[in-house]
């Protein structure tokens, strides 16, 4: 009975919909969806290449006749864009992995920590609190607390601030995760005379590889696009691409050409790093998705 009751439910809801939408809106939706998330992407790789006079003219010229590296050529060479991408790889890398090694303790004690429950109620709350509210409000405080410990303009800057603000959110994901772990598991461990580090990190880290993963895309991601305190904390020596990116908006207009070569160039890495791990990264974004 349960199973002809659901079957005839998804059944009315697809006769509804078809019925209120039609035959053909489904696929006009999805040209429309995919237009909306391709054409972007194509006006910027094929900006990064047209010559200048195309991506300056008017009306824009949709499907150039000849394409030309002028613009890679002009940011690698005149705007020191490797030692901004370094800055960046640098400050992504060492942040996630900074953030996962302390938000994967922090949440292995609030989740299994000895007031159990009662930690969790407590402090699951308040990361996400830390999480959600505005940076900009903290923006004045953290730039006179690194201007008073001489990090202004250092990677060292960049790390701390990236690290603090991604950890509340890499701590709640992985709570869910621990809170999947059988206790059992842990307790043959204990019996086979594994210490806490040992059980840690070559038993129950290697079980939560999915959450791992997509803690790991998220973080690395959200620093790598990071601006607001990157343009606040930065000046030459620490610059980072997205920084880059917004210098070429100048009084007297738009570099367009280098500015999709160089938005290029900082959306690969991210977009290859993302196809590596997709299935590890989806597996966990689920299974976070369905914690009890």
């Amino acid at each position: 009975m349960v199973k002809r009751k659901k079957t005839h439910d998804l059944a009315s809801t697809e006769h509804v919909i078809s019925n209120f939408a039609g035959p053909y809106v489904k696929w006009i939706l999805l040209v429309v969806s995919l237009v909306g998330v391709l054409f972007p992407l194509y006006w910027l790789f094929v900006s990064a290449f047209k010559l200048e006079q195309d991506y300056r003219a008017y009306p824009p010229v949709f499907f150039p006749k000849e394409l030309t590296l002028d613009s890679f050529i002009e940011v690698f060479t005149q705007n020191q864009l490797l030692e901004n991408l370094i800055n960046s790889a640098i400050i992504a890398t060492v942040t996630t992995v900074i953030t996962l090694l302390i938000g994967s303790m922090a949440a292995y004690a609030v989740q299994r920590g000895p007031l159990g429950r009662r930690t969790k109620n407590l402090f699951g709350p308040w990361f996400m609190v830390q999480k959600m509210y505005p940076a900009i409000a903290t923006a004045i405080p953290v730039y006179l607390v690194m201007r008073s410990l001489k990090l202004i303009d250092t990677l060292t800057a960049m790390i701390i601030m990236n690290t603090s603000f991604n950890l509340p959110l890499v701590i709640w994901l992985m709570m869910g995760f621990f809170e999947q772990v059988p206790y059992e598991l842990e307790e043959s461990a204990m019996l086979d005379g594994s210490n806490f580090v040992h059980r840690f990190f070559r038993v129950i880290l290697p079980i939560t590889k999915p959450g791992l993963v997509a803690s790991a895309i998220l973080t690395f991601t959200a620093t790598w696009n990071e601006f607001l305190f990157a343009v606040i904390l930065s000046i030459n020596k620490a610059k980072t691409l997205p920084v880059v990116i917004a210098g070429f908006i100048t009084d007297r207009g738009l570099a367009w050409g280098p500015m999709a070569a160089t938005s290029l160039v900082t959306l690969l890495p991210v977009v290859v790093l993302t196809l590596l791990v997709q299935k590890d990264f989806v597996k966990g974004m689920a299974m976070g998705a369905v914690k009890g």
